[in-house]
């Protein structure tokens, strides 16, 4: 138990790949009326945390700048006009922001617990200490506030300073187009939002990228493809880590090619259309255009450049207290690279 009696995880009882898996938790009363008109119609709580920078002795000195203990499972994360970041939860089923060093929850309710003493979720709209989530994935900004993917709840909610509610989906996987909470998903996970304000989902179990305009219309961006997970909009493009075929793509105006990887699951480092990867959940993408991906499946951090892949930084058993062990999410600022570990409880700055 940690402060305001938010739990940090037991690694012992997760897997080691946290992926797409959906677990039996207890429902919660559903209040969602969307934030956008049907189409035919035209301060968080007080619960704080430190967090722990890690030393150079225990990061090798390298790569990692620090290691912050957040106190949760990190997925996802996103920058704040105010020069914080707010990072998902996946284990204890809320948003945190981060300033300074310390970490506050910013939306979510303390959550019952199954017999085993983990938070169950749930669904509800209401005001951010009200709110209910059962598993918040990714964050980005939508807006008057941030769209976060509750993906277990096949759903986007919008968080603003006052309340959290449904934008887009229903708590019932489906497959449909249409504005606000009469579309329907399947699992969305990786956000991205365009220059024009518009929001694309990974709609993770239905193989496609989906678009939601700023009036809430829902449309298919592209498909056919294989469980995409960790999105990123830089220069007109949209970049996508396609988990299932261990591959990263970028689309341009709704036509995709592929950047790297061969499609064949593995840890292989060189020319781009050779390199191997591991089920990546993460990519971000520098204004130079410069690519890093949160290789999952391998506990590494890759990054693409003139047409090749390389290693930034890899896990091993002799290193697991010091690196990223299972990365998801990523962030770029001031220079520097943001890793979110949802296994090992932290969120590592590496230096570009």
């Amino acid at each position: 138990m940690t402060a305001g009696g938010y739990r940090k995880q037991d690694p012992g009882k997760q897997r080691f790949l946290k992926k797409f898996t959906a677990a039996l938790f207890a429902a919660a009363a559903v209040t969602a009326a969307g934030i956008f008109p049907a189409a035919a119609e035209t301060a968080g709580q007080e619960e704080t945390a430190g967090m722990q920078a890690a030393s150079e002795a225990e990061t090798g000195g390298q790569q990692i700048k620090s290691a912050m203990d957040v106190i949760c499972a990190p997925s996802g994360i996103a920058a704040a006009e105010d020069g914080s970041f707010f990072v998902t939860d996946t284990y204890n089923k809320v948003i945190w922001k981060v300033t300074d060093g310390v970490s506050v929850v910013y939306a979510g309710a303390r959550s019952a617990e199954d017999l085993y003493g983990e938070p169950v979720g749930g669904y509800n709209d209401s005001s951010l200490d009200q709110a209910y989530f059962k598993e918040p994935w990714a964050i980005a900004p939508f807006l008057n506030g941030y769209a976060v993917s509750d993906s277990a709840n096949n759903v986007v909610r919008l968080i603003t300073d006052q309340s959290a509610r449904t934008a887009t989906g229903k708590p019932e996987a489906g497959f449909v187009n249409g504005r606000g909470i009469a579309a329907s998903f399947d699992r969305p996970t990786g956000l991205a939002t365009d220059g024009e304000g518009n929001l694309y989902i990974a709609d993770t179990n239905n193989s496609c990228i989906r678009k939601v305009t700023t009036n809430g219309d829902v449309s298919t961006y592209a498909g056919g493809l294989s469980e995409p997970t960790g999105l990123c909009w830089q220069n007109g493009s949209l970049y996508v880590a396609e988990s299932g075929a261990n591959r990263i793509l970028k689309i341009t105006g709704g036509a995709a090619e592929i950047v790297a990887g061969s499609g064949q699951e593995g840890n292989q480092d060189g020319e781009a259309a050779q390199a191997s990867f591991s089920s990546p959940q993460g990519v971000a993408v520098s204004s130079d255009g410069i690519i890093y991906v949160s290789d999952t499946g391998n506990g590494a951090v890759r990054k693409i450049q003139d047409g090749a892949v390389t290693t930034m930084i890899a896990s091993s058993p002799q290193n697991m207290e010091s690196y990223p062990i299972a990365p998801a999410g990523l962030l770029i600022r001031d220079g520097q690279l943001l890793v979110c570990d949802n296994f090992s409880k932290k969120v590592f700055v590496l230096e570009r």
